[in-house]
Protein backbone atom coordinates (compact mmCIF):
# COMPACT_ATOMS: atom_id res chain seq x y z
CA UNK A 1 0.00 0.00 0.00
CA UNK A 2 2.50 2.56 0.59
CA UNK A 3 3.99 1.99 -2.45
CA UNK A 4 0.90 2.70 -4.09
CA UNK A 5 0.29 6.17 -2.26
CA UNK A 6 3.93 6.87 -3.00
CA UNK A 7 3.14 6.94 -6.53
CA UNK A 8 0.35 9.03 -6.14
CA UNK A 9 1.80 10.90 -4.48
CA UNK A 10 4.56 11.92 -7.27
CA UNK A 11 2.39 11.90 -10.07
CA UNK A 12 0.31 14.66 -8.32
CA UNK A 13 3.51 16.54 -7.52
CA UNK A 14 4.69 16.08 -11.11
CA UNK A 15 0.66 17.45 -12.32
CA UNK A 16 0.98 20.05 -10.24
CA UNK A 17 4.32 20.98 -11.33
CA UNK A 18 3.71 20.41 -14.89
CA UNK A 19 0.95 22.98 -14.50
CA UNK A 20 2.83 25.56 -13.02
CA UNK A 21 0.65 25.34 -9.67
CA UNK A 22 3.88 24.51 -7.71
CA UNK A 23 4.19 27.08 -4.41
CA UNK A 24 0.72 29.08 -4.72
CA UNK A 25 -0.52 28.33 -1.21
CA UNK A 26 -3.69 28.55 -1.56
CA UNK A 27 -5.60 29.30 1.86
CA UNK A 28 -8.77 28.60 1.51
CA UNK A 29 -10.79 26.58 -1.43
CA UNK A 30 -13.50 24.71 -2.29
CA UNK A 31 -12.63 21.24 -4.22
CA UNK A 32 -14.87 19.56 -7.35
CA UNK A 33 -13.55 16.23 -8.68
CA UNK A 34 -15.42 15.14 -11.64
CA UNK A 35 -14.78 11.70 -13.24
CA UNK A 36 -15.84 10.94 -16.34
CA UNK A 37 -16.39 6.97 -16.99
CA UNK A 38 -16.30 5.31 -20.61
CA UNK A 39 -19.07 3.49 -19.40
CA UNK A 40 -22.70 3.20 -17.74
CA UNK A 41 -22.03 0.71 -15.30
CA UNK A 42 -22.12 1.16 -11.60
CA UNK A 43 -19.19 3.25 -10.11
CA UNK A 44 -19.04 3.42 -6.34
CA UNK A 45 -17.76 6.92 -5.01
CA UNK A 46 -16.16 5.91 -2.04
CA UNK A 47 -13.33 3.96 -4.39
CA UNK A 48 -12.92 7.72 -5.63
CA UNK A 49 -11.76 8.98 -2.79
CA UNK A 50 -8.65 11.49 -3.32
CA UNK A 51 -6.67 11.21 -0.25
CA UNK A 52 -3.45 10.27 -1.85
CA UNK A 53 -3.81 13.00 -4.23
CA UNK A 54 -4.32 15.92 -2.02
CA UNK A 55 -1.40 14.93 0.24
CA UNK A 56 0.69 15.41 -2.79
CA UNK A 57 -1.33 19.32 -3.37
CA UNK A 58 0.00 19.76 0.09
CA UNK A 59 3.56 18.52 -0.30
CA UNK A 60 4.23 20.55 -3.61
CA UNK A 61 2.69 23.74 -2.12
CA UNK A 62 -0.09 23.83 -4.09
CA UNK A 63 -2.65 23.91 -1.07
CA UNK A 64 -1.22 25.30 2.44
CA UNK A 65 -2.88 22.27 3.82
CA UNK A 66 -5.72 19.58 3.37
CA UNK A 67 -7.70 20.17 6.16
CA UNK A 68 -11.15 21.57 6.89
CA UNK A 69 -9.74 24.83 8.21
CA UNK A 70 -8.10 25.64 4.58
CA UNK A 71 -10.75 23.38 2.12
CA UNK A 72 -14.06 24.37 2.77
CA UNK A 73 -15.72 21.70 0.66
CA UNK A 74 -14.98 18.65 -1.54
CA UNK A 75 -17.75 17.36 -4.19
CA UNK A 76 -16.66 13.96 -5.64
CA UNK A 77 -18.98 13.50 -8.94
CA UNK A 78 -19.21 11.01 -11.71
CA UNK A 79 -20.96 11.17 -15.40
CA UNK A 80 -20.00 9.44 -18.68
CA UNK A 81 -18.27 10.57 -21.73
CA UNK A 82 -17.36 7.61 -24.33
CA UNK A 83 -15.03 9.57 -26.54
CA UNK A 84 -13.33 11.00 -23.75
CA UNK A 85 -12.88 9.33 -20.13
CA UNK A 86 -11.29 11.79 -17.57
CA UNK A 87 -10.93 12.95 -14.50
CA UNK A 88 -10.98 16.78 -13.81
CA UNK A 89 -9.89 18.67 -10.58
CA UNK A 90 -11.72 22.21 -10.25
CA UNK A 91 -10.39 24.05 -7.49
CA UNK A 92 -12.01 27.43 -6.23
CA UNK A 93 -9.96 30.07 -4.02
Amino acid sequence: MNGEKQKWKEFGEWLVNHYGFANMQIESCTITITYYFDSKRRHDADNYTPKNLFDSFTSSGLLVDDDFNHMQSLTIKGDYCKENPRTEICIEY
